[in-house]
């Protein structure tokens, strides 16, 4: 990923006239070192007491930042490499967890890695991407040191780490303000740490407008702006700014204040009104955990080992260090003996009750699997075979998977039940005793002797003898 090349008119249109989500120190910083390139010759803040700042005093104050500034490596000194020079991974890895340096002014773009005191979202987005698919990775951990930056594609890149599959923590190191706290607190609830003086929060919006005409008067410089509309002109910095481009351009700054403070009540789980009755202070310590900014306030060493104990078995890595930091390019074998679990192994919350009823219903759904793959090759074989035949019950059988035990059984009931229709249908068709012929049902076939009846023998003897 190549660097941008940036001209003084490219930072003069990303600096003025829109809204940056950064802490007002950090803007007078930038301001302290791009001012007397861009002939700025002081620093006025609007508000009910206007505040005048010379030009020279916030380029003291750069020269000051400059030092810490220049002491962020660049691509090749931070670049995880072998002991044989061979450029790794785009991060560096330490106990599954891939992490990514979030330093200085935050910028749209900026290349793979912090540079020249910047970050670039487009760097951040890139390792994303490459985490989510690395087998290695099993959770991402922003080291944070930021006072926030541009609004352009911060968002975007919010919203990319939300949705992303495998753990996310924000571990701040000094500062998570503005811009820097939009990612922090897309890591969700639970998983923001800041040691006890760190500043964190800062949840609103700033601009600033540069106004060169009284600079442009001194010299003796005139400038004509010549536009093709009323308000194509809006805003530029050769003449004063009027009220009604002044409110226009405070509407931009509440539009990118109300999308932050939605965005940070949402993955902090609390009401925006809240967010904005803190009229965009920072907080340090407990304060920070009092206003649900921070969930865990711990030292930096301590919050990656908490974070990596919880991505990770418990029984995994035990006693290892912290690792060093982003700009250390130490292999990863040198921090940990041991490769990190699967990433799919390590999702945090999943409780040994849940992994067995996920096991049973695994093992109940192959069971299931293989009975029906069992049937289906049955049924084809039979239909195969010209000389088989599947009567209609046992197909149905085989399709319902019915045990050989329950088909002999149905069977046997099927034929009592046929039998008892059958001796049914015989009682039902039988002839009357009144449609037979003489001497009824009793009376004896051709040839054969009838059976004597004594009792009515009797009868007529008696009946004969009275008489």
């Amino acid at each position: 990923m190549t660097l941008p090349k940036w001209n003084l008119a490219d930072i003069q249109e990303r600096m003025f006239n829109r809204p940056l989500m950064v802490t007002r120190d950090r803007a007078e910083i930038a301001l302290g070192v791009m001012g007397p390139k861009l002939n700025i010759g002081a620093l006025v803040v609007s508000g009910e007491e206007s505040e005048r700042r010379p030009m020279a005093s916030l380029a003291s104050v750069a020269a000051a930042a400059r030092v810490e500034l220049d002491q962020m490596p660049g691509d090749a000194s931070l670049a995880r490499r072998d002991w044989d020079g061979n450029v790794l991974d785009p991060y560096e890895v330490w106990n599954g967890l891939a992490v990514l340096p979030v330093r200085g002014t935050l910028m749209a773009e900026n290349g793979l890695e912090p540079f020249s005191g910047a970050t670039g979202y487009d760097g951040l987005s890139y390792k994303l991407r490459y985490a989510a698919g690395d087998a290695h990775v099993a959770g991402v951990a922003f080291d944070i040191d930021s006072g926030g930056g541009e609004c352009v594609d911060l968002l975007e890149l919010c919203s990319q780490i939300r949705s992303f599959e495998k753990p996310v923590a924000a571990i701040i190191r000094g500062t998570a303000c503005s811009a820097a706290y939009a990612i922090a607190c897309s890591a969700g609830v639970g998983n923001v740490y800041a040691p006890d003086y760190a500043r964190v929060g800062h949840v609103g919006a700033i601009l600033m407008h540069a106004d060169f005409s009284k600079k442009l008067d001194q010299d003796g410089i005139a400038v004509t702006m010549i536009a093709s509309g009323e308000h194509k002109a809006d805003g530029n910095p050769y003449q004063p700014l009027g009220e009604e481009i002044g409110r226009k351009l405070q509407g931009e700054v509440d539009a990118a204040a109300a999308d932050f403070i939605a965005h940070v009540a949402d993955s902090r789980q609390i009401d925006a009104a809240a967010i904005r009755a803190q009229q965009a202070r920072y907080y340090t310590g407990a304060d920070s955990v009092s206003q649900s900014l921070v969930d865990h306030v711990m030292s930096w060493d301590e919050a990656f080992k908490h974070f990596a104990q919880r991505v990770n078995s418990p029984a995994s890595r035990s006693g290892s260090s912290a690792p060093s930091g982003a700009r250390s390019a130490r292999k990863e074998t040198a921090m940990s003996n041991e490769a990190p679990a699967p990433a799919a192994e390590q999702q945090p919350g999943i409780t040994e009750a849940q992994i067995a009823a996920a096991k049973a219903e695994g093992r109940e759904e192959g069971i299931t699997a293989g009975a029906t793959a069992e049937r289906a090759r049955i049924t084809e074989l039979a239909e195969m075979d010209a000389g088989s035949t599947i009567s209609a019950s046992l197909g149905e059988a085989i399709e319902a998977g019915t045990s050989a035990g329950d088909f002999a059984i149905g069977l046997a009931k099927a034929a009592k039940a046929k039998q008892g229709a059958a001796l049914t249908d015989v009682k039902a068709e039988a002839v009357p005793a009144a449609a037979l012929p003489e001497g009824g049902a009793t009376a004896a076939a051709p040839g054969v002797k009838p059976k004597a009846n004594r009792g009515a023998d009797y009868a007529q003897r008696k009946a004969a003898a009275s008489a």
